[in-house]
């Protein structure tokens, strides 16, 4: 017996071939795709949906309609990753078939957006795909989307870049390539100097706290990698260096001196390999940084604890 879903279905691919595809018939196709997928979402059927919306968008292809196609493919590459996401909780073994195709729809949709000079709305379709990949767990897959979003980036627009560049800074240290997160750190810092500069205000709290979240990242970034001095760069010396003593008018010149001296403390513990008390300065901190933050921090001390064994 047919299963009356894919029989509603194949009756509305069969009505393409009507009337030689011409385009009222095209459209009248494309709204029953719509409608049947709406329909199909409600009780819960979204295998058979996102081939509604697939289907959909090659409508929107054939009337030239760039805007609903891209969202027509972005609401298939939803549901195909609503389902991976359903296999996940589920404890459900995947060979990834849905993540791969959702990857793909999103993909499709950037292409089209950006061949459509619509490079805003493909720069937030590529955030939007890298935050679900790390939503799931899928955090190396979430990197080239990131690094995709920022060769996107208005310059004009500061919040989204600080967005995009602290996601692409994230998934660099999560795979390790720490090298490549300060590189990304360096130039988040730039382009927040080259922002207020341009600015006659004084500098807002959300950049400053990203300021800050950039020179603690970029601190323990360098104390993990440990480069000779000599080979940093300029900023990364001066970095170093700032947070290698206490100055006598620290009290006067710092407007957050437990924040300053902690730097202080963190720079000197890593540089005598001094376990004990990074160890203590990480617990007392621990409620004040981020997750990233967090793994850094742990990394730092898991690399001291296994100098300290090696000259044991």
């Amino acid at each position: 017996m047919t299963d009356p879903v894919v029989e509603r279905y194949v009756s509305i691919c069969r009505s393409l071939k009507k009337r030689f595809l011409r385009k009222p018939n095209i459209t009248e196709a494309r709204d029953n795709f719509y409608s049947f997928g709406k329909q199909l979402l409600g009780s819960g059927n979204k295998e058979y949906a996102v081939s509604c919306y697939l289907s959909a968008s090659q409508c929107e292809e054939q009337l030239g309609n760039t805007v609903g196609e891209t969202n027509a493919l972005t609401k298939a590459a939803s549901l195909f990753l609503q389902l991976e996401k359903d296999k996940q909780m589920l404890c459900i073994s995947s060979n990834e078939h849905y993540l791969a195709a959702g990857i793909d729809c999103y993909n499709k949709a950037v292409n089209k957006l950006i061949a459509s000079h619509k490079q805003d709305l493909a720069l937030k379709l590529c955030v939007e795909l890298g935050c679900l990949l790390v939503e799931m767990g899928h955090i190396p897959d979430a990197e080239p989307h990131f690094i995709r979003a920022s060769s996107l980036l208005n310059p004009g627009n500061i919040t989204f870049q600080i967005v995009v560049l602290k996601k692409l800074c994230y998934c660099k240290t999560y795979c390790k390539n720490y090298m490549g997160a300060l590189e990304t750190l360096d130039r988040l810092v730039y382009l927040i100097n080259v922002a207020t500069s341009m600015l006659e205000e004084k500098i807002t709290s959300h950049l400053q706290d990203t300021l800050e979240y950039c020179e603690l990242t970029t601190l323990l970034l360098l104390l993990i990698v440990d480069t000779p001095f000599l080979h940093l760069s300029a900023l990364h010396k001066n970095l170093l260096q700032k947070y290698s003593t206490v100055p006598l008018d620290v009290l006067t010149s710092e407007p957050d001196v437990d924040r300053f001296i902690n730097m202080v403390e963190l720079t000197m513990a890593a540089k005598h390999k001094d376990y004990k008390t990074l160890t203590n300065l990480h617990n007392s901190c621990y409620s004040t940084l981020d997750s990233q933050q967090n793994e850094l921090f742990r990394e730092l001390i898991s690399k001291v604890e296994t100098t300290d064994l090696v000259l044991l």
